[in-house]
């Protein structure tokens, strides 16, 4: 599957690729991993926990290659990037979505549960809080 058709697929819809908790954000991190790149979420990430955890604990692999947040990095489409703990934008678990289009300023990304609750869809952010991202090694 491609990144496009994963948009088609879960736009508007909810993701609970674990059956645990809900649907969170995580979950549709480890189903982009499965549906676009063919393997388990938690192998591509084996990194467990919330949103900011997996990305501090997580090391790169032959699947993604960790890069950390800059000033002027931009991640490219298809980039899984995650945010930490922010007062009234990520709470105590941060967040992560699949980074869409957006410059040094801008972030738009594929998300889940941002705000709470929310199905897929496309939200605009900033780079406020934003630890870096996991780039699909090619």
């Amino acid at each position: 599957m491609t990144y496009n058709d994963f948009i088609w697929k879960w736009n508007g819809r909810f993701c609970d690729y674990d059956g645990a908790f809900g649907n969170q954000c995580v979950d549709l991190m480890r189903m982009y991993c499965s549906d676009v790149f063919g393997v388990s979420g938690y192998l591509a990430i084996p990194s467990r926990g919330n949103a900011k955890d997996i990305f501090k604990n997580f090391t790169s692999n032959k699947y993604f290659k960790k890069v950390l947040n800059t000033p002027t990095g931009v991640p490219q489409k298809g980039d899984i990037i995650f945010w930490g703990t922010y007062p009234f934008l990520f709470g105590w678990a941060g967040h992560v979505a699949i980074f869409d289009h957006g410059d040094i300023y801008n972030i738009v990304s594929f998300d889940q549960n941002y705000p709470t609750g929310s199905s897929c869809r496309f939200v605009k952010h900033s780079y406020k809080a934003c630890l870096g991202w996991l780039a699909p090694v090619k």
